[in-house]
């Protein structure tokens, strides 16, 4: 299960001093936490993690794309030598980073919101830039990833420190490595597309992705009366690199005009390779549809009330409020062979103050529901919590639901929170095509395309002309042009 909102992994670091290196892009002493040879190890035990929590998109046809693509980039870097990866991962949110040498990783979702080869060219550019700067070795990794894995597993314990995620739900994203170090990597990417001939120019239109989805979150933000949720990943913290930084850096590239045959965009040619991927969440995570959830590997289906945010991770399901007052957790756990739910349930609370177990029947299905006390990570952890396990199939689908409001020791939408895990069936031979993702399908233009006759498949719940448009580089209020391919959702 998996993020609208990220989904991720806390990589606690631990570094051997290395003392001082040289840096290969200044050719000076760095002072760093960590070899070369210390570095490729450790990240390749964060690889293992990033795997098991974020999960890879499974398209070998994407992941051998995008690795052909940032090897062009890694061969004319200051690093040729290192063996880098290029690895997409199973998200929507829009990131990419770096957690040292040689690894790089793309969101699904940032490939979605791009249209050329060139715009992610200058993208894998930029994590390259980092690697070759040693950014992630000098700062030891300070980049943080919230943890999925971690905020389950604290949750299931009924553990006061869920009380400080203030931001619980919210997508995977990569904290900058600071202004300075952000331009340079920005220097170095342009730097490394104009050596693999690739128009310099296309970081422009990356940074107008973000700048653009930014307007458009603080104009939605203002039109709900809410505060925006703001992007922080990459080029969100830094300006548009100008003409004379794109210039410098073709002087750096010792390409300082088009060379032979002008430069590569692949506008097209990218169109192409992306035709037919997930848009939004994965088979592999689950679907939501309308506020119901089905899971076709899983052979599940589940409902929540109209009107909640339920956002799809990879390792859970959150559902909440409008309000974020009563929030609810689902995660699918090994159903164990000698144990029923009443015992499997009191084992996972064990320590707990438990209050009214009592067994429950959701759709033929037997399970055991028992509040929590304390727990809730609404109130650091102070008001209680409904734990209800259902087995289904070879799992137990354990369900944690608070409000942010408690009456005679429970939470105040207990009932409501009860009744949504009741819904959780097995899926009918009639829902599995309700299960498959929505896919990205790209059209071409004629002199009679008008976006506003493709917003009726786009699975928002409102804003669909505004999320076609970004997606094609077209917000605010853009056409298409005769002739012209570009992005729908079927």
């Amino acid at each position: 299960m998996t993020s609208r909102i990220a989904a991720a992994l806390l990589l606690v670091v631990t570094l051997a001093l290395g003392g001082c290196a040289t840096n290969p892009v200044s050719g000076k002493s760095d002072v760093v936490m960590s070899s070369m040879s210390g570095e490729r190890e450790r990240v390749r035990k964060q690889h293992d993690e990033i795997v098991k929590v974020l999960g890879l998109y499974e398209d070998q046809a994407i992941q051998d794309y995008v690795n052909e693509l940032g090897q062009r980039v890694a061969r004319v870097s200051h690093l040729p030598g290192e063996e880098y990866r290029f690895y997409v991962i199973d998200d929507a949110g829009i990131n990419a980073f770096t957690t040292g040498c040689c690894n790089v990783y793309v969101n699904r979702g940032l490939l979605i919101n791009l249209n050329s080869e060139a715009e992610l060219i200058t993208v894998l550019g930029h994590e390259i830039g980092h690697i070759t700067a040693r950014h992630p070795a000098r700062r030891q990794t300070r980049g943080l990833l919230a943890s999925l894995g971690t905020v389950a597993a604290t949750v299931l314990t009924g553990s006061n420190a869920v009380g400080q995620l203030a931001n619980i739900g919210a997508a995977a994203w990569v904290q900058g490595y600071g202004r300075e170090n952000e331009m340079e990597a920005d220097r170095l990417g342009l730097e490394y597309a104009a050596k693999a001939g690739y128009e310099p120019e296309a970081m422009e239109r990356t940074f107008e992705v973000f700048k653009a989805g930014e307007r458009f979150e603080r104009e939605r933000a203002r039109l709900e009366g809410r505060e925006p949720q703001i992007y922080h990943g990459i080029f969100s913290s830094h300006p548009t690199p100008d003409a004379r930084v794109i210039q410098a850096a073709k002087g750096a590239a010792n390409v300082t005009s088009a060379p032979v045959g002008g430069w590569i965009v692949n506008h097209d040619e990218y169109l192409r390779h992306i035709d037919g991927m997930a848009y939004g969440s994965s088979k592999a995570q689950g679907i939501v549809r309308d506020n119901r959830f089905y899971h076709a590997d899983l052979g599940i289906t589940m409902a929540f009330p109209r009107g909640w945010t339920v956002e799809n991770e990879r390792t859970r399901l959150l559902a909440y409020t409008p309000n974020k007052d009563a929030i609810l957790q689902v995660i699918a756990d090994a159903r164990p062979e000698k144990q029923g739910p009443r015992e499997f349930l009191l084992e996972k609370l064990r320590g707990n103050s438990l209050v009214g177990g009592e067994a429950i029947t959701a759709n033929g299905n037997e399970g055991y529901s028992v509040l929590t006390r304390t727990g809730s990570p609404l109130d650091n952890g102070a008001g209680p919590v409904r734990w209800t396990v259902i087995y289904l199939g070879k799992s137990a689908y354990v369900v944690a639901g608070a409000s942010r409001a408690s009456a005679n020791g429970r939470p105040e939408a207990d009932g409501l929170i009860t009744s949504v895990a009741q819904t959780l069936r097995a899926l009918k031979p009639s829902e599995f095509p309700l299960a498959e993702p929505y896919r990205l399908k790209i059209v071409k233009a004629t002199d009679k395309t008008q976006l506003e006759s493709y917003v009726k498949d786009m699975p928002e719940d409102k804003y669909q002309l505004e999320t076609l448009e970004l997606i094609n580089g077209l917000y605010p209020k853009k056409s298409v042009t005769p002739g012209q391919l570009f992005k729908i959702v079927q």
